[in-house]
């Protein structure tokens, strides 16, 4: 309980830098990346992780998705097994999808009013995708 406690509030953390600043921090992933290699009561997934930073950097090549995005997506897959990895991917479409929805409603809403940053701060559709496969591990009933 304590891990996912820990957790949610580094995803909560990274979610809100990443809003404010459209950057994820080297050093929360560093701190993530020893939460879920110490503390996670799950195997860790090296297969997952390859897989998920293999693709990413596809990405990126393709200027699709930030660095920041694919290392932060590949640490909180550590503990996700590969079976389970499309679930993550989809969870965290659905909640960028959300987030794109909110971005362009406010950007009509108020785009003659403030400067506000371009792109959408995926960082937040990561963090609510993969935490819900995360905590739907650990918490085997819900």
């Amino acid at each position: 309980m304590l891990y996912l406690l820990m957790l949610m509030v580094m995803c909560l953390y990274v979610s809100i830098v990443d809003f404010l600043h459209r950057k994820i921090q080297n050093n929360a992933l560093l701190l993530l990346l020893l939460l879920q290699s110490f503390l996670s009561p799950l195997d860790l997934q090296i297969t997952t992780f390859l897989l998920v930073l293999g693709i990413g950097l596809i990405l990126y090549a393709l200027i699709w998705i930030g660095a920041g995005d694919i290392k932060y997506a590949a640490v909180l897959s550590l503990t996700i097994p590969l079976n389970d990895l499309p679930w993550a991917y989809i969870m965290t479409a659905f909640a960028g999808g959300f987030l794109a929805v909110i971005y362009l409603i406010t950007r009509k809403i108020i785009s003659n009013k403030v400067n506000i940053q371009e792109g959408i701060p995926y960082g937040i559709a990561i963090s609510v995708g993969f935490y819900l496969i995360i905590l739907t591990q650990n918490t085997p009933h819900i």
